[in-house]
């Protein structure tokens, strides 16, 4: 191997790989990065087994090639060289040769025959989506999935197939999102119709950072086949697997009308709960919610060794009063992803679903391809 490839590419395309590269693993050989040269591009390969990422860069290939580079060494080398317009590399058995302007390195490697296989697409269902709204779907999707690993399914974002569209859900039972996507189809709708998938979370955080960090790829191609997902972003690839499970079916929580809606400021809601959030318990609290006659509503919290707080908010109110209780964290989550300064909640009593969506500004109507559902808690 020997080729000669700009500084900026070299060092974009090790800060991609290096974040998925296992730091704490019984097999040596993924704590590597697979360098390899073919048709005159250099290519990256990085896995932990779970979420596998290839990237390509152009190159002045002299010699083709390929070995596995530790990527501790690599990264930290890179990153910490002064700006140069090129990098010189040149395989010498299994010692990689790195020259940069006046910097050398050399460093010990592994044979590449060890390792692992990342899968390619072949298309077994493919659609494609906007950078930017993928980017918002990741961001509003993550609010409500699990921590807690004890219901796998629950520690990943569903994705269901319909015609035209896609909804990602995520849920750790007491908050639910979902997320309406139109998508451009590149295969017949009867072979997705129904169909769905669990994404881990880790891939789509790994996968939004990717896509923040490459905004010229407008267009996001989205494979799956095999249990398997596939994202192609400009010249990088991922592949993840996806999570085995059955996801339950929480369309069914859902209702379909409300004895009351309430329309109010994003903001000052916010403000109130942050306020409310000073009484309760750090770990478990909660907050209630009074909706009354005069169209105001009143958040108060409180503690038999700290005290109490109430808060009084305008409001504009269609059907009856309501009284009941929520967790604040699981409220500000929900409002911290939403993009407009007016919110509608819609509820029918005090243990059903709390049903939150944004507000469109210029003609007051819901914006319904997001909807942020929390279980109240029972008095």
């Amino acid at each position: 191997m020997k080729l000669i490839c700009t500084q900026e590419n070299f060092k974009k395309a090790i800060s991609v790989v290096d974040k998925i590269t296992a730091k704490q693993i019984t097999l040596p050989i993924l704590k590597n990065i697979l360098l390899e040269t073919k048709n005159g591009r250099l290519f990256f390969y990085a896995t932990n087994l779970e979420i596998g990422i290839i990237v390509k860069i152009g190159a002045k290939i002299e010699r083709e090639g390929k070995i596995a580079v530790p990527s501790k060494i690599l990264s930290e080398f890179i990153s910490n060289l002064p700006q140069e317009e090129n990098i010189e590399i040149e395989l010498n058995g299994q010692i990689l040769n790195i020259n940069c302007g006046k910097y050398r390195a050399k460093i010990n490697c592994l044979e590449s025959e060890d390792f692992p296989i990342i899968p390619e697409r072949k298309g077994d269902i493919q659609f494609s989506l906007d950078n930017l709204e993928l980017r918002d779907i990741i961001n509003k999707s993550l609010s409500s999935v699990s921590l807690n690993d004890l219901r796998v399914e629950f520690t990943g974002v569903n994705l269901i197939f319909d015609e035209g569209v896609i909804y990602f859900a995520s849920t750790d039972s007491f908050r639910l999102n979902e997320y309406e996507a139109k998508i451009k189809e590149k295969n017949d709708y009867d072979k997705i119709k129904n169909t769905s998938a669990i994404v881990p979370a880790e891939t789509m955080r790994e996968l939004n950072k990717i896509l923040h960090s490459n905004p010229e790829a407008k267009e996001i191609l989205v494979t799956i086949e095999n249990n398997q997902i596939f994202f192609d972003v400009g010249d990088i690839k991922m592949v993840s697997r996806l999570i085995n499970g059955k996801y339950p079916p929480y369309k069914q929580i859902i209702p379909e009308s409300f004895k009351t809606e309430i329309l109010i400021d994003k903001g000052e809601l916010l403000q109130a709960i942050r306020i409310a959030i000073v009484f309760t318990k750090k770990t478990e609290g909660e907050i209630n919610i009074v909706v009354n006659e005069d169209k105001n509503m009143i958040v108060r919290s409180g503690l038999q060794e700290s005290g109490e707080n109430q808060t009084e908010l305008v409001i504009e109110k269609n059907g009856d009063n309501q009284d009941f209780i929520l967790n604040p964290r699981y409220l500000l989550d929900g409002l911290g992803v939403m993009d407009s300064q007016k919110i509608k909640i819609m509820l029918n009593d005090s243990i059903s679903p709390v049903i939150i969506k944004m507000v469109n500004e210029k003609d007051g109507k819901n914006i319904d391809n997001f909807v942020y559902i929390i279980m109240p808690i029972r008095k």
